[in-house]
């Protein structure tokens, strides 16, 4: 019966809104019953609603103020609405100011909670004054310098995040993780896989985010012998009790298909697809696996695939529909594209953004029907982005309409759009008219084009060779190579007639 009280009052306290009379009736069945006399109630109530309703606890901590009197936050109450604060919009500037009031802020739990609500929030010089305090009293702990990386590469400044890092007493697999995702999100991939190295030779056992993580950069240097490593390594991974360990679950098995299609492997990618449970080929597996197929030329199978995956009772998602529809317009399927746009909002519940009217665009564009093209962007709910209008400029191009194309650059230099690429596609255009004045006249207004870079993978390793820069390690050794391929090929076409 307590606990059914202590249950009813909790789902009053936590309705948006609260009149005077509400809150006096609650208070009035707590003092009726048991609940009351446990001092550890305000705690139970907070700590129940997260992480869930992260705002419930913040609107229900100042009702419990009022309806009982003795309390008082201690700082397990301050660890609950502090961690509410971080997973919410609000902001954690009056809970710092009563953790101060009752003395509370100095404590671990509170000062690492005031750290993490304040680095979630982007207030970086806030979360750094804290942490230096914490510093100063020796209170900071793993989750401080951990809490402070994230903020840091959040904001985009990876090398403040690497200083901490490489700052850090202790590091754990949480504060690892973290830094290796810091260097996924800025695009340093080849920097993500040397710290999975270094992290397994220091003894840390990598958690699901670290193996994601380097899974991600393996993808996306086609390093494939580094992806094959991580997934033996994974495979052979048992699990720890109460560890968030990297083993073959669904979400693993998800990023190795991604990881083998976009290394070029399309074979292993079916095959961990196919290994996969039921359950772990969800909306994801088989979005992966689809985008696989499509990007290696298999449209067809991809599409199959599609059809597969609504079968046994798959929803798709926005990303599988673009997939799909980039297959169709890969494969020239301009009707399947039609009916498969048509039915996402119609069959799917799916609204159709801009990213697939963009497809849908290409479609047409690329089977030559420049003129339904223009009408679907004409027709739009939303403003078209610059993927919508260069695929319809790419459209332009392969029909030769200069007109057509001059009016979609003139689309795209009213938000702001016509970067390089945009004007080397008109003047393309233009070239291919014989219109050389045009051309001449574009390319003087057009800025230096940013250097081109490739990678290959060498004994495991991703090189990288960005155009004009000459310091690789080993570049006499490149530059005699390709001289001597350039000899050879020499000989070879002179063998053959070719000058």
């Amino acid at each position: 019966m307590a606990a059914a009280t202590a249950t009813a009052a909790l789902q009053v306290l936590c309705r948006p809104s609260l009149s005077g009379a509400q809150l006096r009736q609650v208070h009035a069945q707590l003092l009726t019953s048991s609940p009351l006399a446990d001092r550890f109630l305000p705690n139970k109530l907070l700590r129940s609603l997260l992480p869930a309703h992260p705002l419930g606890v913040l609107r229900l901590f100042p009702r419990l103020l009022r309806i009982l009197p003795g309390f008082r936050p201690n700082n397990y109450a301050f660890s609950f609405l502090l961690k509410a604060a971080a997973d919410s919009s609000a902001s954690p500037a009056s809970l710092h100011a009563l953790a101060v009031v009752l003395g509370w802020d100095a404590h671990a739990y509170v000062a690492n909670g005031l750290i993490h609500a304040y680095a979630s929030h982007g207030l970086l010089p806030s979360a750094r004054r804290l942490f230096d305090d914490a510093l100063s009293s020796r209170a900071a702990d793993v989750c401080s310098w951990t809490s402070l990386l994230t903020a840091y590469a959040r904001a985009g400044q990876v090398a403040e995040a690497r200083a901490l890092f490489d700052g850090m007493p202790r590091r754990n697999d949480v504060s690892w993780s973290a830094m290796l995702s810091a260097y996924v999100a800025a695009g340093a991939f080849a920097d993500a896989v040397r710290l999975f190295e270094d992290m397994l030779r220091s003894g840390a056992r990598p958690n699901r985010a670290a193996v994601l993580g380097v899974l991600t950069a393996c993808g996306a240097l086609g390093a494939l012998e580094q992806g094959r490593w991580v997934h033996a390594f994974v495979a052979a991974r048992r699990p720890r009790s109460g560890e968030d360990d990297a083993v073959m679950d669904g979400v693993v098995s998800t990023a190795l298909v991604d990881m083998y299609a976009k290394c070029g492997s399309l074979e292993a990618a079916r095959q961990v697809f196919a290994a996969a449970t039921p359950e772990q080929r969800d909306v994801f597996a088989y979005t992966a696996m689809i985008s696989g197929l499509s990007d290696h030329g298999r449209c067809r199978e991809a599409i199959d695939l599609f059809g597969q995956m609504q079968a046994e009772g798959v929803r798709p998602n926005e990303v599988t529909f673009i997939c799909v529809l980039t297959a169709c317009g890969r494969a020239g399927l301009v009707g399947r594209a039609e009916e498969v746009f048509r039915s996402m909002a119609a069959a799917h519940g799916v609204r159709p953004g801009v990213e697939h009217y963009g497809c849908l665009v290409d479609v047409l564009g690329r089977a030559g029907r420049l003129t339904e093209a223009l009408a679907v962007v004409r027709s739009m709910p939303m403003r078209p982005d610059s993927y919508v209008l260069g695929a319809l400029l790419n459209a332009c191009a392969a029909r030769g309409d200069v007109d057509a194309g001059k009016q979609v650059v003139a689309w795209l230099a009213e938000q702001g759009l016509d970067h390089t690429g945009v004007h080397v596609q008109l003047s393309n255009m233009y070239a291919s008219w014989s219109k050389w004045e045009q051309v001449a006249s574009l390319r003087r207004t057009m800025d230096p084009k940013v250097p081109g870079c490739s990678m290959v993978e060498v004994d495991g390793v991703a090189c990288e060779f960005v155009a004009g820069d000459r310091s690789h390690r080993r570049m006499p050794d490149i530059m005699s190579a390709v001289r001597d391929l350039h000899a050879h090929l020499r000989h070879r076409f002179d063998d053959i007639g070719i000058s």
